[in-house]
C-alpha cells in the first residue's frame, strides 16, 4: 500500500480504533502535510524517535476528519497562524522502506498490522489513544509483584491503566526497572515490544546511574532518580525529598540565609544518605550500590524470552 507518513515527535497516536483526536499542527511540522493530502484522505503517522534520530517503523494509519485555520498568540506575543485538525484511528500499520517526494516522506509497502491477533508471536503493548505518566510496583514477594502503569485517555481525558502481576517471573528489582522502561517504550515509540523494552531499560538504568553519579558527585540530592521518563520513587530518592525538606525548614528556623540553608541541607541530605543506604565512597561500585540498594533497580538484561512473557502477562492496551 503506497502512503504519505508524517512523523510525530510528542509519542502521540489516536486510539488505532476508531479514536479520534484533535490537535494544533505547525504548518512547516506536519500541517502543510496536512492540508495537502486534504479531508477524508489518510496519511501514516510513526514516532520520530529523537535518540536515534529516525522513524519508527510502526504507527497508525489515519483518517483526516476535519482542517481549519486558527490563529493564536505565541509566547513573544506576536500572532501566528496554525492548523487544528482532527484525525481519526483506523489500525495499526507497518512501513519497511520509505522514500522523499516534495519534502515529504512516502513508503510503497505500508502494511496494516493487527497486533493483537499477533500478541503469541509478536507480543506487544500499544500507546496509541493514551499517554503513559507514570506508574508504581507492588513489593508483597517473589511471587507476587503487581506493576501497573497509569496514564491519561487521550480522548476522554479519563485516567487508565493496565496492570500485570510479575510475580515468579522475574525479581522484585527486575519488575520496577520494568515499570520505568514500559513507560519510557511506550512515550518514545508508542509501542512497546521485547525490543523497545530491552532498549528502554539499557536507556533508563543508564540514566539512574548518572543521576547518582551527578548527585554524589556535586552534592544533589534533588537530582537523584531524575531520568527522561520522570521522577523515580524509590526508598532511596524518597529518604532524599525527606531529609532536604526537614534540614532546610530547619536552617531557615535558624535564621539561615536561603542559599546557607540550602547549600547546607544538601550537604546533611547526602551525608545521611550514604549513611543510611551504606555506600562505599568507590566511585564506580558506589553508583551500581546506589542503583541496586538504594532505588531498588536491577539492570542485568534477561532473555529475550522473559520480556516476551513479561509483556504478554499486561493487557495489550487500557481498554482490552
Amino acid at each position: 500500500m503506497h502512503m504519505l507518513i508524517m512523523p510525530v515527535a510528542n509519542g502521540i497516536l489516536p486510539r488505532p480504533q476508531g479514536g479520534k483526536m484533535s490537535g494544533m499542527f505547525i504548518l512547516e511540522h506536519g500541517g502543510q502535510l496536512l492540508k495537502d493530502v486534504g479531508v477524508d484522505r489518510e496519511i501514516l503517522i510513526c514516532p520520530w524517535v529523537v535518540n536515534e534520530q529516525e522513524l519508527y517503523p510502526v504507527g497508525v494509519i489515519v483518517r483526516i476528519v476535519d482542517i481549519w485555520d486558527q490563529r493564536i498568540v505565541d509566547d513573544s506575543g506576536n500572532e501566528i497562524s496554525v492548523l487544528m485538525a482532527t484525525l481519526e484511528g483506523r489500525g495499526h500499520a507497518r512501513w519497511y522502506t520509505t522514500g522523499m517526494t516534495a519534502n515529504y516522506i512516502y513508503s510503497t509497502d505500508v502494511e496494516t498490522l493487527n497486533l493483537m491477533k499477533m500478541r503469541k508471536e509478536y507480543p506487544a503493548i500499544s500507546g496509541a489513544g493514551w499517554l503513559a505518566s507514570g506508574g508504581y510496583t507492588e513489593f508483597r514477594d517473589k511471587t507476587d509483584l503487581p506493576v501497573t502503569i497509569y496514564g491519561q485517555d487521550l480522548e476522554t481525558g479519563q485516567e487508565v491503566s493496565i496492570t500485570a502481576n510479575l510475580g515468579g517471573l522475574v525479581e522484585p528489582e527486575q519488575a520496577h526497572t520494568i515499570e520505568h522502561s514500559i513507560i519510557r517504550a511506550l512515550n518514545t515509540c508508542c509501542l512497546c515490544t521485547p525490543r523497545t523494552l530491552i532498549e528502554a531499560m539499557m536507556l533508563e538504568t543508564d540514566e539512574l546511574k548518572k543521576s547518582v553519579e551527578t548527585s554524589i558527585k556535586y552534592t544533589l540530592p534533588e537530582a537523584l532518580g531524575v531520568t527522561a521518563s520522570g521522577a523515580c520513587g524509590n526508598p532511596m530518592t524518597n529518604l532524599a525529598q525527606l531529609y532536604l525538606t526537614q534540614e532546610l525548614a530547619g536552617n531557615l528556623e535558624a535564621g539561615r540565609s536561603l542559599y546557607e540553608s540550602l547549600d547546607k541541607a544538601r550537604r546533611t541530605t547526602m551525608s545521611q544518605l550514604t549513611e543510611d543506604v551504606g555506600l562505599t565512597m568507590h566511585q564506580g561500585l558506589r553508583v551500581l550500590q546506589g542503583l541496586k540498594k538504594g532505588m531498588a533497580h536491577d539492570d542485568t538484561l534477561l532473555k529475550k524470552d522473559i520480556y516476551k512473557k513479561v509483556i504478554s502477562r499486561f493487557p495489550f492496551d487500557p481498554w482490552g
